[in-house]
């Protein structure tokens, strides 16, 4: 037998067992919708029926009554920038949620001067557990109308630049910024309330900005009233199905990267053609197999 009778399909089988054990595993990265962890966003995903989108240009031309959630570890491209601006100006809802300032150029480019500072913000009075879960208390009468009253927020950030009339939640005068990142208040820095999150009407549309994505991670987004929130930030009118999530400008680790790829050919194979032209193949491949075999036992 010749030694690529062997490795070929040897290969094949690890190949095929690699592809079982990658699907198979769970997902664990930060504020993946397939992640089911305390750090992943299936809860969100699944009540609203959400759709991922890993690509601007998948966003729909009629967007009115979508919300588009973007949580940036990655700049957004021109393409990118475009292509939400027309979002959002024809009717779209965009939530930014930030704490890192990763969004600042899209905020630069919709024309806002709301920017996310990127410092933490730490409250040692006002905290759940420790001075990292900051309670916020403080927010608009739009908000207070809902009956949210306290919402908790994990190693957040804040918002700068921001007119009085477009905050709609404050930190409160005891948090603070720290600035040297060793956990205690120094007079040098800055001490709140500061402004956590805000909204903005642009065209058509709305923009949300929130200076904490991980209110809507699975361990977080039952905290107090942080699903009110939630609800109201992604919009109440929003229906199953009407929310966009992200994920083109998520940072992926390169096994979440070969997870979506494989869903992406799961999904394509899975159309009558594709499945069709796969059987073929395989069948094909057999028939050759078979008929060299029956070659080499006629030499023999």
């Amino acid at each position: 037998m010749k030694t690529f009778d062997i490795l070929l399909p040897t290969a094949a089988l690890i190949i095929v067992i690699s592809m079982v054990c990658l699907w198979a595993s769970p997902s664990v990265q930060d504020f993946m919708t397939t992640n089911s962890l305390w750090n992943g966003i299936q809860n969100i995903s699944e009540e609203f029926d959400a759709t991922s989108i890993d690509s601007s240009s998948e966003l729909p031309d009629s967007p009115q009554g979508k919300t588009l959630l973007s949580i940036p570890s990655l700049q957004y491209g021109e393409d990118s920038l475009a292509e939400i601006q027309e979002f959002v100006t024809l009717g779209g809802r965009l939530l930014l949620l930030d704490d890192r300032g990763q969004g600042n150029g899209l905020l630069e480019y919709l024309g806002l001067e709301a920017r996310f500072s990127g410092i933490p913000l730490l409250d040692p009075l006002f905290c759940y557990r420790n001075q990292q879960l900051p309670k916020i208390t403080d927010f608009s009468p739009e908000i207070e109308k809902e009956g949210i009253k306290v919402v908790v927020f994990n190693h957040a950030t804040v918002l700068t630049d921001v007119a009085e009339s477009d905050v709609i939640a404050w930190s409160s005068a005891a948090s603070f910024l720290d600035f040297d990142k060793n956990d205690d208040w120094s007079p040098a820095e800055e001490k709140g309330p500061f402004p956590v999150a805000a909204k903005y009407q642009l065209g058509r549309g709305t923009v949300i900005l929130v200076s904490d994505p991980s209110i809507i991670i699975n361990s977080m987004v039952r905290k107090d009233d942080n699903h009110s929130f939630v609800n109201y930030l992604i919009g109440q009118e929003t229906g199953q199905g009407d929310l966009l999530i992200d994920r083109q400008h998520l940072g992926k680790d390169p096994r979440e990267a070969s997870r979506l790829g494989l869903a992406n050919v799961r999904a394509a194979l899975s159309q009558p053609y594709s499945l069709l032209g796969l059987v073929a193949i395989i069948l094909i491949a057999i028939f050759r197999y078979t008929l060299k075999e029956k070659k080499g036992a006629s030499v023999d």
